[in-house]
């Protein structure tokens, strides 16, 4: 069950939900929720520890569902003769997705993460020595880690 409601996604539209997106709000709302709690599996550990922190999961999930109903075609903008406008993709995207500030706010970050290569010293394993490749980090990575270490043969 989603922690946001009807309510919450009407106070983020600042207007009554219409009869379409009345019969669809619930459903959203747990499509949602089902999102998050793939990436924050203790998510009710977590509402229950701090009352604010399930107030903000509310304010997000009812945000995601509203971004869809502002733009329900997912139009970024439109023009007729010499008429035209855009929509701003963070207000109305017509997606049910979660942003990357979002994502932030609840703790679990959106952005990259850069992982230093670790090599397993499969070349010098495998030709023990007799067969000189022309690089060198067929061999070893200058900068080892625990795992090159640990499997280097």
């Amino acid at each position: 069950m989603a922690l946001a409601t009807k309510v919450d996604v009407e106070t983020s539209m600042l207007r009554e939900l219409s009869a379409p997106e009345a019969a669809h709000v619930d459903a959203l709302l747990e499509r949602v929720e089902r999102r998050i709690r793939l990436r924050i599996p203790d998510l009710d550990i977590r509402i229950d520890a701090d009352p604010e922190f399930g107030q903000l999961l509310s304010d997000i999930e009812a945000e995601a569902v509203a971004r869809v109903f502002r733009n329900p075609d997912g139009y970024t903008q439109e023009s007729d003769g010499d008429y035209s406008y855009n929509i701003n993709r963070l207000v109305a995207s017509g997606l049910l997705a979660v942003t990357d500030d979002e994502w932030e706010q609840l703790g679990v970050g959106g952005g990259l993460k850069m992982l230093a290569p670790a090599t397993d010293g499969y070349v010098a394993g495998r030709y023990s020595g007799a067969y000189v490749p022309p690089f060198a980090f067929q061999y070893h990575w200058p900068a080892r880690d625990e795992i090159a270490e640990e499997w280097s043969l």
